[in-house]
């Protein structure tokens, strides 16, 4: 799908991919409105609010650009620049700032639930293939004992 002449939607990578719809599923909890209403062009506050909350997400904790925060909400990379600077005016108002931070709170805390989650997976699975290796290697060592005594003997055989 082409939003725009300089990035497709379709240039995000998986996980980043899964951290958006992520950041997406969390704004329309926090905040009540549907991703329908925030891909769409209604300029109703709290659509407008959402639509906010939605790109200054994207943009600061999951870094993306100007561009691919545009291309994900449906809009121009202006209007992303536009909902920056409305974000900083409506970080002094309790409740949008409220909503802002329950949802960069509640991704990052998910983040790390899930950085946790496969850290964990990796460890065992890196003591699973350290088992493995110790398993080949004494494997190994029986062999080599085993090479050793016959070789022994076998000397021994020629010496008497």
């Amino acid at each position: 799908m082409k939003v725009n002449k300089h990035i497709e939607i379709d240039d995000l990578n998986e996980r980043t991919q899964t951290d958006v719809d992520s950041v997406f599923e969390m704004v329309c909890d926090i905040t009540g409105v549907p991703k329908e209403q925030i891909l769409s062009t209604k300029r109703y506050r709290h659509i407008v609010d959402a639509r906010k909350i939605l790109v200054n997400v994207l943009r600061k904790v999951l870094k993306l650009t100007c561009y691919q925060t545009g291309a994900v909400v449906n809009k121009d990379h202006s209007s992303v620049v536009h909902y920056d600077k409305m974000h900083i005016n409506h970080m002094n108002e309790p409740e949008y700032r409220r909503m802002y931070s329950a949802v960069s709170g509640a991704y990052l805390i998910r983040k790390s639930v899930r950085d946790e989650e496969n850290l964990q997976t990796q460890f065992r699975n890196l003591q699973d293939k350290t088992k493995t290796l110790l398993d080949s290697l004494e494997g190994q060592g029986k062999n080599l004992e085993f090479k050793m005594n016959t070789l022994k003997e076998h000397f021994d055989d020629e010496t008497i």
